[in-house]
């Protein structure tokens, strides 16, 4: 299972640095990292390019992608750098629309429960399951 956190009707997303500024606030342990977001969209992309027939995206979509390489951050949340298997991890691109999250088992989901809603607390989102 998946995590979506929207912003609640009505509201625009909120501006990459104001995430980062509510996150280091709110959590004892905050990793924002460039490269990885990089590295990460660059795979999206070459996925996206290997796409065939009504699937592939669009060179619109292909392009917005492109644009977030070097400006988004793939972020690691936790209360304590020893993490323990309890810590949530979502990539964050400048233009996002909402913020996607994915677990390496249901364990990991479980465990990352209170951080998953004490994330949606503080950005002030709406989470859905996906």
């Amino acid at each position: 299972m998946s995590h979506e956190l929207w912003p609640k009707a009505d509201r625009a997303p909120l501006p990459v640095d104001e995430i980062i500024r509510r996150l280091r606030d709110s959590f004892a342990h905050v990793e924002i990292d460039v490269e990885e977001a990089s590295s990460h969209l660059e795979e999206e992309i070459r996925h996206m390019l290997r796409m065939v027939g009504e699937h592939r995206p669009s060179s619109e979509e292909v392009e917005r992608v492109r644009r977030s390489i070097g400006r988004a951050v793939y972020v690691v949340l936790a209360d304590g750098p020893d993490t323990d298997g309890t810590y949530l991890s979502f990539l964050l691109e400048p233009d996002h629309e909402c913020i996607f999250i994915s677990y390496e088992s249901g364990g990991h989901e479980e465990a990352s429960r209170e951080l998953r809603e004490r994330l949606a607390r503080v950005l002030d989102y709406d989470m859905e399951i996906v």
